[in-house]
């Protein structure tokens, strides 16, 4: 999208927001504040990106709010104009969002937008509850301006229409595509003394519907006709097609304090959307908003609370928790995150997250999130006889990602997404004590052993693979041992059931594994020393070599999939490269990937880290008694800086330490809580079984 002729910069979402049940749980919204990462002159905070129903399909992309000064004949935009912004949670355990934009007029005086936004739990919609105090009583209106952009992740499918409408009092302006609406409304409670005649309804003053991108013509967009022509007056359209936008006016007058409510309501017909709004209108934010208080204080209650007796690091642990949560489709799966950088989606569902996801929901008692997760992989298997990319016979395994809906997106092979659902399998098993979870399974996890077992190079190491970071063929060490522990996890639960032949099996391939895993991974006399590598005989031209470059990813070969000690001398030597600025942050203890990491906001490498790489380290440094204050550092002190304004962990982080990119990424909240309760327990949650 492009407003106004500048490219939309990518958007990280410091904070997420939906209902922990009922039908509310089916809509997740985003709010970014810029311009943390990407530095382009912007300094608002909005809402972007909401999806309902299914969360890899938007709904809307930006939700803009406009301030016009017939006086001055100027408009400034929440995102454009704001000199300043804020975001914050009601709290860690209730994600009530309340956005704060400053803008300054040209004659220097100044407005303060602020914003309070909910879930309404019984109905799919969004409420927000506006509030603008001017410092001066010129004449102003309002604007509310919505790209709509109904479409999956993949961007191919633009809203095909949106229109204006008039029900029972009420306008309307509502989008489709096929059979998925959206409905936005407005309503401004009396005000005693208004200066405005037209406070106590909800009907729009001035509206158009248009084209995004479209400067000129019939179809020009609701954000030209008002941001770019700067003249205070809507051009009346009432219907548009292709991606379209709209902006509805609220006339004020000289009023000072101006409240008003915008509804936004989702459906499968034009019917549901527009009552969806509606109702959400007609009761009112408060009611809407206790309603979404109870809920989310309910599920906190179910699950455990931060666990460490540290105000900041118990806060981040019930944000991390209150974020997955937010994120967790109706289906069972957890996105792995909310937020659009570059041009890529985060809003698929990656097996190997969705693994680590269940581990850290475990380990805080959240078991029926768990177990629904787990239901997820189960069903989206791939079938016997079904080949991937490179020809390869996949039945039994999983692909990289998915849609929500379990259509299959990006589909290498990759060891610890094969290994990894069997290990989830056998941690939920094991924590919820339920022998239904065992026989549910089991034939998941038994199809997915089998693969593993015919998955030998011939030589005693599994065959070429991708590595945990989705950019290497090769003999790799995350997936290696993924693997190993994969086929441990499978031989505890066929020992439960009684099939002792395949248990053996099972433990005989893992430890022919693992005798040869340090003969394939671990490397002497790199440039960078002696240590674990990406990947064993990496196909392609990948630089650094995979072969040469410590990696990250190692660490989970200690935890959690217990392959190797944390004290073995190959281990102790890959962690003591830790330390080196050529491999972390130059300014915070945050370990990148790998050293020459490109993936970033530039393409380029870039000084930085990635907390949740850091997370794999310090545990090492625990275990491996080389650093017994790593892990308890890295919770009380070191994320706490790493952190968004809302209080999420990031993907990246820059030199300094501040967010890089891609924040609230769930991978990035769920080392957060299993680091708090493996400090709390004194031992590492979920160690996959030892030989």
């Amino acid at each position: 999208m492009i407003d106004g002729g500048r490219d939309t910069p990518p958007s990280d979402k410091d904070a997420i927001v939906s209902a922990p049940r009922g039908v509310g749980k089916t809509v997740l919204a985003t709010v970014n504040q810029y311009p943390s990462v990407h530095k382009r002159g912007c300094h608002g905070a909005l809402v972007e990106e909401t999806s309902a129903f299914r969360s890899d399909i938007e709904q809307f992309s930006d939700l803009h709010v406009l301030l016009w000064d017939a006086d001055l004949r100027q408009v400034l935009d929440v995102r454009e104009d704001a000199v300043e912004s804020s975001v914050a949670y009601e709290s860690s355990r209730v994600p009530e969002l309340h956005i704060e934009n400053r803008f300054r007029f040209g004659s220097g005086y100044e407005a303060t937008l602020s914003q309070d936004l909910v879930v309404a739990v019984d109905d799919p919609a969004l409420l927000l509850r506006n509030h603008v105090a001017f410092e001066r009583a010129n004449e102003h209106t309002i604007y509310t301006l919505v790209n709509f952009g109904i479409e999956d992740v993949l961007g191919i499918d633009g809203v095909d229409e949106a229109y204006y409408t008039n029900e029972d009092g009420v306008d309307f302006v509502v989008a489709y595509d096929h059979d998925r609406f959206v409905a936005l409304a407005q309503h401004r409670p009396s005000v005693e003394n208004s200066t405005d005649d037209t406070s106590g309804d909800s009907t729009f003053h001035g509206h158009r519907v248009g084209v995004q991108n479209h400067s000129t013509g019939d179809s020009r967009s609701a954000w030209s006709d008002i941001y770019e022509d700067e003249d205070g007056w809507l051009t009346p359209n009432d219907v548009a097609s292709g991606r379209v936008d709209a902006g509805v006016g609220l006339h004020v007058g000289t009023d000072t304090d101006v409240s008003w409510l915008t509804g936004i309501g989702f459906g499968t017909t034009h019917t549901e959307a527009v009552a969806a709004a509606s109702r959400v209108l007609d009761t009112g934010y408060e009611p809407i908003r206790a309603a979404f208080h109870d809920a989310w204080t309910d599920w906190h209650e179910a699950v455990n609370d931060g666990p460490t007796g540290d105000e900041t690091a118990d806060r981040m642990y019930d944000l991390s928790m209150t974020s997955l949560k937010c994120v967790q489709d109706p289906r069972g799966p957890m996105i792995a995150g909310a937020f659009k950088p570059i041009n890529f989606e985060y809003k698929f569902v990656w097996p190997r997250d969705q693994v680590i996801i269940v581990q850290a929901l475990l380990a805080a008692g959240a078991t029926a999130e768990a177990r629904k997760a787990l239901a997820w992989l189960d069903s989206v298997q791939i079938d016997d006889g079904v080949r991937g990319p490179r020809g390869i016979e996949r039945g039994g395994t999983w692909w990289q990602n998915y849609f929500v809906d379990g259509t299959p997106h990006w589909r290498e092979l990759q060891l610890d997404q094969v290994g990894g659902p069997i290990y989830a399998h056998w941690l939920t098993w094991r924590e919820t004590g339920d022998e239904l979870v065992l026989s549910d399974h089991y034939d998941m996890s038994r199809r997915a052993a089998e693969f593993l077992l015919d998955w030998d190079n011939g030589w005693g190491f599994p065959k070429k693979h991708q590595d945990t970071w989705e950019e290497v063929w090769g003999h790799t060490t995350g997936g290696s041992a993924a693997a190993i522990a994969g086929l441990r996890c499978m031989a505890e639960m066929a020992e439960a059931v009684g099939d002792g032949a395949f248990a053996q099996r099972c433990r005989q391939q893992a430890g022919v594994w693992t005798a040869n895993f340090d003969t394939y991974c671990f490397k002497r006399g790199t440039p960078y020393g002696d240590h674990y590598v990406t990947a064993d005989s990496p196909d392609g031209n990948e630089r650094p070599p995979p072969d040469q470059r410590p990696d990250a990813a190692a660490f989970m070969a200690v935890w959690p999939w217990n392959v190797v000690s944390a004290t073995h001398p190959p281990m102790q030597s890959t962690v003591e490269l830790c330390d080196e600025l050529w491999w972390r942050a130059d300014h915070s203890p945050c370990l990148d990937r790998y050293p020459g990491d490109d993936y970033t906001p530039t393409g380029t490498a870039e000084d930085g880290g990635w907390p949740l790489c850091e997370a794999y380290a310090d545990v090492v440094r625990w275990l491996g008694a080389t650093d017994e204050t790593a892990v308890s550092d890295h919770i009380f002190d070191h994320a706490k800086t790493w952190a968004t304004a809302a209080g999420l962990l990031p993907e990246r982080v820059d030199g300094n330490g501040d967010v890089r990119w891609n924040s609230n990424l769930q991978w990035a909240q769920a080392t957060f809580v299993l680091l708090a309760e493996s400090y709390v327990r004194g031992a590492p949650f979920g160690m996959a079984p030892s030989e």
